[in-house]
């Protein structure tokens, strides 16, 4: 991995950028690790807020909330900002939190719960002294260069919970500065590097309505456009239930 030092000096163009959720990489998250080869006509259900619902240890409702599933017209259009830090966000938060758990992502995106907002939520063990588990509200990102080498198909891979089930290789920055809000409103400032580094670049991307797929190279982009075809998405109107679906990366 390329040291900090080296990646400052190669530092490219501050970009606002918005995000998908990422799913675990096998040797990164030990038991939550281990992707699994997608399914052919993954079950998905219409697109209706189920509420399942659970209380943290403030007796704060918490809801776990219906997936997105590619094609479904906010994961393809710009989020707009957060303009009020209220009860209401804090709620939204909150239950982005509930569904990433029960999802067994590492991130999740406003988009991918139906809600066209920059926001995202991330939990991750990472090396770079920030909390492991979090919310950016109104991200801005500053990235390395990206190598423009391809992916290596066993150390690059990705996965996203609004394609389940599927995985492909692609080049992220190794390091990226992460600036924006908290839940409260408070400002955010931090750092990332490697694997978590890519979770909030895959995060950012939904915000601007791009998920990974879209960055493929393009025999991988290929593949994705043909299985996602098989499985019937790109149309309005699909999701999946975590906790209640299978999961489809088989946590």
């Amino acid at each position: 991995m390329v040291g900090l030092a080296q990646l400052a000096e190669r530092l490219v163009v501050v970009q606002e950028v918005a995000g998908s959720t990422p799913v675990a990489h096998p040797t990164e998250i030990g038991s939550r690790a281990g992707f699994h080869k997608g399914r052919t006509g993954y079950p998905v259900r219409p697109f209706v807020f189920n509420r399942a619902t659970a209380l943290d240890e403030g007796n704060t409702e918490m809801t776990v909330l219906p997936v997105t599933i590619w094609g479904e017209p906010v994961l393809h259009r710009r989020a707009s900002e957060v303009e009020v830090f209220d009860d209401e966000l804090r709620t939204l938060i909150a239950d982005m939190f509930e569904t990433n758990d029960a999802a067994n992502g590492v991130g999740l995106a406003a988009p991918q719960i139906g809600v066209g907002k920059r926001l995202f939520v991330y939990k991750y063990a990472n090396d770079d002294d920030v909390p492991e588990q979090g919310v950016v509200v109104n991200p801005v990102l500053t990235l390395s260069k990206v190598s423009g080498a391809l992916p290596d198909p066993d150390e690059h891979v990705e996965g996203c919970l609004s394609f389940p089930g599927e995985y492909y290789p692609l080049q992220r920055a190794e390091w990226t500065r992460v600036q924006g809000f908290d839940g409260d409103g408070n400002p955010l400032d931090f750092e990332a590097t490697g694997w978590f580094a890519r979770i909030l670049q895959h995060e950012f991307d939904h915000l601007d309505g791009k998920l990974y797929v879209n960055r493929l190279v393009d025999r991988y982009s290929k593949k994705a456009l043909k299985q996602a075809k098989r499985n019937g998405w790109g149309v309005p109107g699909l999701t999946w239930m975590p906790g209640v679906d299978p999961d489809p990366f088989g946590h």
